[in-house]
């Protein structure tokens, strides 16, 4: 069985714990909670409802300790984009590799997290959006770009009220991807949504003067991320280097292929 640990227990990570504890392929070792959290020293289990694991919930000062007391083969990151160095630190320690689901990193967050795993040869999947169905519409989004270059593109990201980055993470990286595959100049707008419990939707809407194709991926739980961060673990483990979920889905290979059918 792969030995997971789990960084964040607030409603995703909590949905992590249940799936870990109910997997053949998975066996939780060790969960964090941010400093200060009333979570800190309850059993996880009893976290979500379940007997107890034996598994302590401990705050993510203490992962350095617990990874070295606690034999793990990969972290899954649920949690907050100021846990990014302490987490990443005690990982390069006892070679433990990342999965990093976590949203809302800055651009000298990435300049940092890029170098230290490279520098350190760590194994990271970078996934702000773990969810395998956006990222077939990731690849699926270059494909559609080089095909119509000429066309307007405006993504809709729509996501609970309680979601602080704004726009998502996802939605700059759909973005992105756009921008890198359209003409030089192209600048795709994003307008985001904060709204009751929507778990997350992102649509990507392009039109001519005479037609118009809409793509949307929508999540209708938080279970979709979790099945994505336990086959990005999968992956990770036995790996090095500087990963996103792309590569963890073999999209790259895909897109490459793509790319030179279209040209």
């Amino acid at each position: 069985m792969i030995q997971v640990a789990v960084c964040g227990v607030g409603r995703t990570g909590s949905e992590v714990l249940r799936a870990l504890l109910d997997s053949e392929r998975f066996h939780l070792t060790a969960a964090f909670c941010r400093s200060g959290s009333e979570k800190a020293g309850r059993d996880a289990g009893t976290l979500i409802n379940r007997t107890n694991t034996g598994v302590v919930i401990h705050e993510i000062t203490q992962i350095e300790q617990v990874l070295g007391e606690t034999p793990t083969d990969v972290l899954i990151d649920f949690s907050n984009p100021a846990n990014a160095r302490t987490l990443l630190r005690a990982c390069k320690k006892y070679r433990v590799p990342v999965v990093l689901c976590t949203t809302g990193y800055s651009e000298a967050d990435m300049l940092w997290m890029t170098d230290f795993v490279r520098h350190n040869k760590l194994g990271v999947v970078f996934a702000p959006n773990v969810t395998l169905g956006v990222n077939v519409l990731l690849a699926a989004l270059r494909l559609v770009a080089r095909a119509l270059p000429s066309f307007d593109y405006h993504i809709t990201e729509t996501h609970h009220s309680k979601k602080h980055d704004i726009p998502s993470g996802t939605a700059k990286k759909l973005a992105a991807a756009l921008e890198e595959e359209l003409p030089a100049g192209a600048d795709v707008p994003i307008q985001a949504i904060r709204a009751g419990g929507y778990v997350g939707m992102h649509t990507v809407l392009l039109a001519s003067d005479f037609e118009r194709l809409s793509l949307t991926h929508e999540s209708f739980t938080r279970r979709a991320f979790v099945e994505g961060a336990l086959t990005a673990a999968e992956f990770i483990v036995g790996r090095v280097g500087w990963y996103e979920m792309e590569d963890v889905l073999g999209m790259r290979i895909a897109q490459e292929h793509a790319a030179s059918a279209v040209s």
